[in-house]
């Protein structure tokens, strides 16, 4: 038998992991259903609808949000005290229990995240005074830039919920916010030597803007090359967090 991956013991494992956790799980669904409820309720009340821009801005900001947090919660329970032991104990491989926080954090909640806003944007479309389509999020662009930007996150924060013993949602989201101070701040004063004072601020990965001047962007198909390095680092993240899990002993 495989020491580090057999299918049937992943299959038990993944199987006792939901039979624990569905309940939790499922209350985690209903509050995020309900959040999803009060601030799209609350933004089509006041604006009589949402348009295909602000559902797209939702649809991110709770992806972003919610992710963060499912994820820094699957691995934190190996970090220390008698759940660690417990859990560490289990007849599983290091690798195998890493497959079920992964598969759970990552196909699981999107899955279930899609369905639930889905769920909440058609409610809200059908009650607006002024009704709109419901806006799709499975487009190239959206795909590409979000979709790289959420897997980023989702590296980073199951690489958090294992480093950190407690409070994992909160360090690893300064950590996050810390990091995306720096790299607006360090593109920023590239662009400005390069560009000199004519320059206003600009986000890292998007249009340069100019002062009394249209923006400069790159064609769409180069500055989906932009991207590449960031899912570079995807694989590194998950492969960190994994490599932490196995220093994890009893």
């Amino acid at each position: 038998m495989n020491q580090s991956f057999n299918l049937a013991r992943f299959g038990r494992l993944l199987r006792k992991h939901t039979a624990e956790h569905v309940m939790s799980y499922a209350l985690g669904a209903g509050v995020l259903l309900g959040g999803m409820l009060a601030v799209m309720g609350f933004l089509t009340y006041m604006g009589g609808g949402l348009s295909h821009d602000q559902q797209e801005i939702l649809f991110t900001l709770f992806l972003l949000a919610a992710g963060t947090f499912f994820a820094t919660t699957v691995l934190a329970e190996y970090g220390t005290g008698s759940r660690a032991a417990l859990a560490l104990m289990l007849p599983a491989s290091q690798l195998e229990k890493y497959l079920v926080a992964w598969v759970f954090s990552l196909p699981v909640f999107l899955a279930i995240f899609v369905a639930d806003f889905y769920l909440v944007d058609w409610l809200m479309i059908s009650l607006s005074s002024e009704p709109d389509t419901v806006a799709s999020v499975f487009h190239t662009e959206m795909l590409t830039s979000l979709g790289g930007v959420f897997l980023v996150v989702h590296g980073v924060a199951l690489l958090g919920s294992i480093s950190f013993r407690r409070q994992q949602f909160i360090k690893t989201g300064f950590l996050l916010f810390a990091a995306m101070v720096v790299l607006v701040v360090v593109n920023y004063q590239v662009l400005s030597a390069m560009v000199g004072p004519e320059l206003r601020m600009s986000l890292p990965f998007t249009s340069v803007n100019l002062n009394n001047s249209p923006s400069v962007s790159l064609p769409e198909a180069k500055s989906r090359l932009l991207l590449l390095p960031l899912l570079a680092l995807v694989p590194l993240l998950w492969a960190a967090a994994y490599a932490r899990l196995t220093e994890k002993q009893l």
